[in-house]
């Protein structure tokens, strides 16, 4: 919803509704986890198996995209019954979990690796999340009304009195100069990450049959619950550009928006600079070849990213502003009148009932 677009808010119901889907999207993903850690003792194990890094990688079956998505569930569970974007907020996170999950029912390269009953329980795992997505997207559809003003109440726009919207906000939208500057820093992602899959493209010498399967993991080399890099790197880049668009319009959407593009790229940004740390490439940097340092220096700039983004969109907004203001009915009451009288237009008529009826 942009600056000007009439502000929408969740019944309460449809808020707490949609607390508990991401509380049980949560559960979800972090039973995968749990398992890879009863399985490698050691956290710090799967950390560098989900960096690409270790033995431990074709037997674990959870990536850091689970990671992220876990952040992205608790926080928004936690936040949204009060939140003043709590439509944007669960709207996003069931797009971003259809988009993340929707590879599973394609991608066969991990057949080889992993047995059967493993791959079906991930199956199951990915069509509850998907319908968990759904139901989010049907809370959020059916649980929007439009915020309504006060009763004449000067600066009472945007007021949510009564049982259904107890504890709602009027939604907010990125301040003026947050709006500027994470619009800058989420074109940089999208660029970045465009100028990668070019790169990739550019190495199979135009072989579109090599080139597809960067998106449909037919080559292998993916994790159980991974996705292929060349969707993954799709889906960075619309809802990247998507959210720098809203930032610089001032919609309501770009906030929760941007925060995921935070989470998901200061989490790999994190990976990638601890393998950094851990290979010693940062002092070895001299020596390494051109893409080598472009892949550093990439980690660098996702880490760093990611963090600057939470501290712009993650502050408290500014309220959006309120729709263009139409003729008051003239019973309505509300605002001052430009005649003597009653309402907008000067006193109502008188009825055309006689007197007692």
């Amino acid at each position: 919803m942009g600056a000007t677009g009439q502000p929408q808010s969740l019944v309460r119901g449809a808020r707490f509704t949609g607390s508990g889907v991401c509380l049980l999207l949560a559960l979800l993903t972090g039973l995968w986890i749990v398992r890879d850690l009863r399985l490698v003792d050691d956290p710090a194990r799967l950390w560098w198996a989900w960096a690409g890094s270790g033995p431990d990688r074709f037997l674990t079956a959870s990536t850091l995209y689970d990671l992220s998505l876990l952040l992205v569930y608790v926080v928004v569970a936690v936040l949204v019954p009060r939140s003043p974007v709590a439509a944007s907020a669960l709207a996003v996170t069931a797009l971003v979990t259809l988009a993340v999950r929707a590879p599973a029912l394609w991608v066969e390269g991990f057949a080889e690796v992993y047995p059967h009953g493993l791959r079906m329980r991930a199956m199951v795992s990915t069509f509850l999340a998907l319908g968990l997505a759904a139901i989010l997207l049907i809370t959020v559809a059916a649980g929007r009304r439009p915020v309504r003003s006060g009763q004449g109440a000067p600066g009472s726009y945007g007021r949510t009195d009564g049982p259904l919207f107890q504890g709602a906000r009027i939604p907010t939208r990125p301040g003026r100069g947050a709006g500027i500057a994470s619009a800058v820093l989420l074109v940089a992602v999208g660029l970045v990450a465009s100028a990668w899959e070019v790169y990739g493209f550019s190495q199979n010498s135009g072989d579109f049959s090599r080139y597809a399967e960067r998106f449909t993991g037919s080559g292998g080399g993916l994790q159980l619950l991974g996705v292929p890099a060349g969707w993954a790197c799709l889906v960075l880049v619309v809802i990247s550009l998507t959210a720098a668009v809203g930032a610089l319009l001032g919609a309501v959407h770009s906030r929760p928006l941007g925060l995921v593009v935070a989470g998901l790229v200061g989490v790999s940004g994190a990976a990638g600079v601890s393998l950094a740390v851990r290979a010693d490439l940062f002092t070895a940097f001299g020596a390494l070849g051109g893409v080598e340092r472009l892949t550093v220096v990439g980690w660098v700039f996702h880490l760093l990213a990611g963090a600057a983004l939470v501290l712009l969109l993650g502050r408290r907004g500014v309220p959006g502003d309120p729709p263009p203001r139409l003729a008051a009915n003239v019973y309505d009451g509300y605002g001052p009148s430009p005649l003597p009288g009653g309402g907008a237009f000067g006193p109502p008529p008188p009825s055309s009932r006689p007197p007692g009826w």
